[in-house]
């Protein structure tokens, strides 16, 4: 057998050594957990050739091109996967996403999570993170589009911190939040000097802040830090923030409006997740106020029915709804005012948010 297999082809190959794509792969990650990136590289490519199914494979070269700060050739990639089906679906989302957002694409984010939303029921885990991504790339479209007869001059040609530093000074939120893109690289005092001052200007846009704050902490900066957001000026320790924002109890008052609502309306419930996320992600670092999740969840199941209901009949549910959730009426309306006032200083004010 040995001899009719010898001298054939690259398939026969790969049948005569069924293991060889999992050993390259795990080369790959090997060599990835290393700082090897070149390496890794080389170990995907090759695994890829040999089997362009293989998901861990593909997902390698994602990974690697996203380490080499290859990000265009990881969106490719990324856009390969998604075409053909490879790999968890969502996953892949998630990082093609975020590379279009840090490529500055905010439009196609905006197109391609809307499309899915409606389409599509996310999984929970992941709910936050997009929700995140669209509003924050609907806030740079915004800004983009406001500014769009304003020539200014690409971040990728930026030479230094020093010039980043003045971007993120002086800048619209559009080219602060390019110059962020590059300080994010940078771990001087003297950036961290800058975000100090970024968080605490009162004229800056409250959306950047919470990326900067989450940011800061994905850096392993420490120390406390004043910041400045929605007229209410007060101090943070990076090392108390949350990983992702308020993730546990968003997750928490989400779970107790499904509990009430998933069967019923599962239209609102997603409706209102969007909502929800994006007041979470604007308030970043401070906690919704009261810390009761049956307070939020009938605002929410409030506002979602509000936004499905004609004009006079609007006020007729606020009682029914608290009652369904056990809680009293006036935390409920706080809270919904609340949800409300955030929202029309993110999407109808056009001047700096503070």
């Amino acid at each position: 057998m040995g001899k009719q297999k010898k001298g054939q082809g690259q398939d026969d190959n790969v049948i005569m050594f069924p293991g060889l794509v999992a050993r390259l792969v795990d080369k790959g990650m090997a060599a990835l957990k290393e700082k090897k990136h070149y390496d890794a590289l080389r170990y995907f490519q090759q695994s890829a050739e040999l089997e362009p199914t293989h998901p861990q494979a593909r997902y390698g070269l994602v990974i690697t091109n996203i380490e080499l700060n290859r990000l265009d050739e990881a969106k490719e990639y990324c856009e390969s996967m998604l075409k053909e089906g490879i790999g968890q679906y969502y996953e892949v989302l998630q990082v093609y996403v975020s590379l279009l957002v840090q490529l500055g694409k905010y439009e196609e984010v905006v197109t391609m999570l809307e499309s899915v939303m409606v389409e599509d029921k996310l999984p929970p885990n992941m709910a936050e993170s997009f929700y995140q991504l669209l509003e924050f790339s609907r806030q740079m479209t915004n800004h983009h589009q406001t500014n769009m007869v304003e020539e200014e001059e690409p971040v990728d040609q930026f030479s230094s911190p020093d010039e980043w530093i003045k971007t993120l000074e002086k800048g619209d939120p559009n080219q602060q939040w390019g110059a962020l893109k590059k300080l994010s690289q940078v771990n001087t005092e003297k950036v961290v000097e800058a975000y100090r001052t970024f968080l605490a200007e009162k004229e800056n846009d409250p959306v950047l802040k919470s990326y900067v704050l989450q940011m800061m902490k994905d850096m392993n900066i420490t120390g406390q830090f004043r910041v400045h957001k929605f007229g209410d000026t007060f101090n943070i320790h990076i090392s108390d923030l949350e990983d992702v924002f308020h993730e546990r109890f968003g997750n928490e008052v989400l779970r107790v409006l499904e509990n009430h609502l998933g069967q019923e309306n599962p239209t609102v419930v997603e409706m209102v997740m969007q909502v929800w996320w994006h007041y979470l992600f604007a308030i970043y670092p401070k906690s919704p106020e009261p810390l009761d999740a049956k307070v939020w969840a009938a605002a929410l199941h409030y506002l979602g029915i509000q936004l499905l209901m004609e004009d006079e009949e609007k006020d007729l549910e606020i009682e029914d709804i608290t009652m369904v959730y056990k809680t009293p009426v006036e935390p409920v309306n706080a809270a919904i005012e609340h949800i409300r006032s955030i929202e029309t200083h993110l999407f109808q004010s056009t001047d700096p948010i503070t």
